[in-house]
């Protein structure tokens, strides 16, 4: 006669509760080799306890249960588990790096609140194009980029201007000159003037922190910015932004992989 473990016997044997060994059952993954019609009781075979070691074995290995299903109903041989653990290997593998590459930012972001008298957080974003009207003028202070701004806005027909204004800085101080081109988005077309260009501001991912309108604040969110740019591994891939929101910065620097 064929040797039957009821669930408690079972479970005592594989050291697997009982409700594990239900769960099992109802998901599909180990079913009993028989249940009692008059009473439910599910009964086990002896040879069902080596099923049982090899899903727990694929378990503990990172594999998911219906990975198992799936490897069990396919009558598990050599190939498909070496298939199936490969994938687990590659699952974990990335998983490492992607942990490892998180370490990183959070050390650099430790490095940064112990150096920073604030703490500046880099978001990423995707901008779309949108159309503008600008002017690009040399300039010997930043300061100076004002006069060309109110002068821009005095020449567009006030219908025309959008709510999206700011400087695209071209070249900065540490470049040894300032050029920057003052810009206000455009809600429709307006009369072509000599003194300011109408075009696209092109789409773009930028990596952004926010400011004051005082230049120390500002340089603080543009350090970070740089600093977070180098930990990732970024370029920059166009004139740095400088959005206006009312009495606060936007900076922008749109990026692209190094």
């Amino acid at each position: 006669m064929t040797t039957r473990y009821r669930i408690g016997e079972f479970s005592n044997l594989s050291g697997v509760s009982t409700k594990t060994l239900r769960f099992y059952d109802e998901i599909g993954l180990l079913r009993p080799d028989s249940v009692d019609s008059r009473t439910g009781y599910r009964q086990y075979r002896p040879e069902q306890l080596e099923v049982l070691a090899s899903i727990l074995g694929l378990k503990a290995l990172g594999v998911s249960l219906a990975g198992v299903r799936n490897l069990l109903g396919k009558s598990g041989s050599e190939g498909d588990r070496r298939k199936l653990l490969s994938e687990v290997k590659r699952t974990i593998e990335h998983s490492i790096q992607s942990a490892t590459q998180s370490l990183t930012f959070i050390d650099a972001a430790l490095e940064e609140l112990d150096a920073a008298r604030r703490p500046v957080s880099v978001v990423v974003k995707r901008r779309a194009a949108t159309t503008i009207a600008s002017v690009r003028v040399k300039v010997d202070e930043y300061e100076d980029i004002l006069r060309f701004q109110n002068e821009l806005l005095n020449s567009l027909p006030v219908e025309a201007v959008g709510s999206l204004r700011g400087v695209l800085w071209h070249r900065c101080a540490d470049s040894g000159s300032l050029e920057g081109e003052p810009f206000v988005s455009l809600k429709h077309k307006v009369p072509r003037q000599s003194f300011y260009s109408v075009r696209e501001l092109s789409a773009a991912t930028v990596a952004c922190a926010y400011s004051g309108l005082g230049d120390e604040e500002a340089e603080q969110s543009y350090d970070a910015i740089r600093r977070w740019m180098n930990v990732r591994g970024y370029q920059l891939a166009g004139a740095k932004r400088e959005i206006y929101l009312d009495q606060m910065l936007e900076i922008q620097f749109p990026i692209k992989s190094a």
